[in-house]
């Protein structure tokens, strides 16, 4: 962040949006101003889509009875009483598609008017008003809407692809910084874990297997139809069914199907309590990626102590350099990530990594 006067830096970090607490930044604040007009350092989208993160839709799915009429009311009443789409029992949002409406005179590098772009930073701090919901499959995280969002000069935004489905650009958008991570940690040999075959997962594990020269890599997720998938598909050499909230349990899996000690580990579940499998299925002085909303770090951090093991955990941030680029390039030279993600993108649930 370029060094300014308060009111700049507030501005480019959308903090002149906070209505409370009013020293709070967008992301942890509770409610956000998101009224027009686009400030000076902003632009406004005129949004028709929302990809809720899986966490999030699951809770709200699980919670409405997936009922499609209270799921949308209650994404309407959570971004009408805090300006945001910040799930306050999940505590994370997802990202949005839109066309851009207006753009204010100090956006560096902006988007034109009429691009179409999809917001990378989180909903979670992301300042948005809904006229209306226009649909809602229970069965799908992807929501069409009627409104506005306002993006900050310091957050991140990407082009909407032209040659790839929009509902598998936003979903790639949505979990880019899985690959561009995985990517960047993953050893040259050794062996990569990636707990979840959803959306995230299928990217991770394409990424470790662009990255490794040699080595295995394991894909592990309770549910045998999308470990079989992702196994069929080439992304893993060994695929494993297994609850990953019982470690034990899919310790004793891992190792049946010949699965070594993990060197990186690429936690992308849904599902809570899914921290004690992760480090134990890690090697000594290898690493842990908890790229999941549902991770809880003082169990991670606590777990890791009284097992006494020496691990690297890493909190997997959304945004990575490459805005995306690296994630949406994969999918394009990757014939097993495009059919694999094709064949889900019919299927029920299919944002879902249920762990």
């Amino acid at each position: 962040m370029s060094s300014g006067s308060r009111e700049t830096i507030a501005g480019r970090l959308g903090a002149d949006r906070v209505l409370a607490p009013a020293t709070s930044l967008p992301q942890p604040a509770e409610r956000l101003d998101a009224s027009g007009p686009a400030g000076s350092a902003e632009f406004e989208v005129a949004v028709e889509r929302l990809c809720l993160d899986a966490t999030s839709f699951l809770q709200i799915r699980a919670s409405c009875g997936a009922d499609p009429e209270r799921m949308a009311e209650r994404i309407l009443g959570i971004v009408a009483d805090r300006g945001k789409m910040h799930n306050p029992i999940t505590d994370s949002g997802g990202v949005a598609l839109g066309t851009v409406s207006a753009v204010g005179d100090a956006f560096p590098s902006p988007p034109a008017p009429g691009d179409r772009i999809v917001t990378l930073a989180s909903l979670t701090l992301t300042p948005l008003r809904l006229d209306e919901i226009t649909d809602l499959d229970p069965d799908s995280a992807q929501v069409g809407v009627g409104g506005f969002a306002y993006v900050s000069a310091a957050a991140p935004w990407g082009p909407l692809p032209p040659d790839i489905p929009v509902e598998t650009a936003l979903e790639l958008y949505d979990v880019y910084g899985a690959a561009s991570h995985t990517r960047a940690l993953a050893p040259s040999g050794g062996t990569v874990a990636v707990l979840g075959a959803g959306h995230a997962g299928r990217l991770a594990l394409a990424a470790a297997r662009e990255a490794m020269s040699g080595g295995t890599v394991i894909a592990v997720d309770r549910d045998p139809a999308a470990v079989e998938a992702v196994r069929a598909a080439g992304l893993c050499d060994i695929a494993v069914s297994a609850d990953l909230r019982d470690p034990l349990t899919a310790l004793e899996a891992v190792h049946a199907a010949g699965g070594q000690e993990a060197d990186l580990t690429v936690v992308v579940v849904s599902a809570a309590g899914c921290e004690p499998t992760a480090i134990l299925l890690t090697a000594e002085g290898g690493t842990v990626l908890f790229f999941s909303m549902a991770t809880s770090f003082q169990t991670a951090a606590l777990t890791a102590d009284g097992m006494g093991r020496d691990l690297r955990m890493l909190i997997g941030s959304g945004y990575a350099p490459d805005l995306g680029s690296y994630a949406l390039d994969l999918y394009r030279r990757s014939p097993g990530l495009r059919e694999v993600l094709e064949k889900s993108a019919a299927a029920p649930n299919a944002a879902v990594e249920v762990g």
